[in-house]
């Protein structure tokens, strides 16, 4: 995008580039490597100019499969940093001064795309269609780069971002998979087949949360009166309560969850009921009933939808009134015991997902269903 800048000078123009930050590891696996291309003679991390009214998802085809011959779905960006404003001569074009918005995005790849830049022949092979990539340390761009936008980042990034010098993540993140998944379905109506779902999900430790009252991550969609998420074991639990109107329905899609349920003004740990739920089982839980839900596995994948009488969804979200009490914010909760099977399934239920005891909770969840039915 060529534009005249307010308050400069009329000959001087002005471009929005992108450039994509790719990094590895360092041979000694202790620092990054930045991926650079070579581009009109210069040496330079993987650029494109912004086109009108062009986002970042719809240019950065062009450095990454057009430059770089990756396929769709292989890398994803992972952050925006803030536009570095910058200006001089071009190394290009001798005389030519310029004005540069320069938009560097950290961009993440996944195994067979690090692999296709890996393979990459030095001289660029027999298809000269895709530019050759080389890895360089920061400290190579500084001291063998000239092109002007190129050093402003590097030097950005020693100054201000000194965290992304270190070797990066080896899988593209969660919140990057669920963007570029969210990019591909726009419209009034959105798709989301098995292998997204487990994709996405398979790369973080939360719930894939795809509507909420007050959406909070990129890709999610307003509520509208509900939600509706995907989640795992991976994703932690408690015992809660809905105290405004909300329905809250659960679907098993894979593995195996306990419901542990009761009305929130019957008193006594008799009162608790639960129930075990397979593959393609549905439960619902109207609203002021306690309720705590947990995988007998440590492999299951379920989908959750809460509906609100009125009013926006709290709970998930950051709009409306608060909708979902935990046990230690109950207003009846000295009054209100649980069950001695309960109390060991949601004690080991709390550790972090890799310390749990799954053969312990499948023996404790089959005795409580056992005792809270006779």
């Amino acid at each position: 995008m060529k534009t005249q800048n307010q308050g400069k000078p009329a000959n001087i123009e002005s471009s929005s580039v992108l450039y994509c930050l790719v990094r590895r590891a360092s041979a000694a696996g202790d620092a990054a490597q930045f991926l650079r291309v070579t581009k009109q003679g210069q040496p330079t991390f993987p650029p494109t100019k912004f086109r009108p009214g062009e986002d970042l998802y719809a240019a950065i085809v062009r450095p990454m499969e057009e430059d770089l011959g990756l396929a769709p779905e292989s890398y994803f960006p992972e952050e925006e940093l803030p536009v570095i404003p910058n200006s001089g001569q071009s190394p290009r074009y001798e005389g030519l001064t310029k004005q540069w918005d320069l938009y560097p995005v950290v961009v993440s790849l996944t195994q067979e795309a690090k692999a296709r830049l890996e393979s990459s022949p030095a001289d660029g092979g027999s298809d000269r269609r895709f530019l050759k990539p080389t890895w360089w340390s920061l400290d190579e761009v500084l001291a063998r780069a000239q092109e002007p936008n190129v050093l402003a980042i590097a030097a950005h990034l020693r100054e201000t971002r000194k965290d992304l010098l270190a070797p990066p993540p080896e899988q593209p993140s969660m919140d990057a998979l669920a963007c570029s998944w969210a990019a591909r379905h726009r419209g009034g109506v959105r798709f989301v087949a098995d292998a997204d779902v487990r994709r996405i999900i398979g790369a973080g430790s939360q719930a894939f949360n795809l509507r909420v009252a007050d959406p909070y991550l990129a890709y999610q969609k307003q509520g509208l009166g509900f939600t509706w998420s995907f989640f795992t074991p991976k994703d932690p639990q408690d015992v809660h309560v809905h105290g405004m109107p909300a329905v809250e329905i659960y679907g098993i899609l894979e593995g195996r969850l306990q419901l542990w349920y009761k009305p929130m003004e019957q008193r006594g740990v008799r009162a608790w009921r639960c129930r075990t739920l397979s593959a393609r089982d549905w439960a619902e839980v109207e609203p002021l009933h306690c309720h705590f839900a947990f995988w007998l596995d440590p492999e299951g994948l379920g989908t959750v939808i809460k509906a609100a009488g009125s009013g926006e969804l709290a709970g998930v979200g950051r709009i409306g009134v608060k909708g979902k009490t935990r046990c230690e914010d109950c207003n009846v909760k000295c009054h209100c015991l649980r069950p001695r099977d309960m109390a060991q399934l949601v004690d080991e239920y709390a550790k972090p997902y890799e310390q749990r005891d799954y053969a312990r909770i499948a023996a404790l969840a089959q005795s409580a269903e056992l005792r809270t039915r006779t």
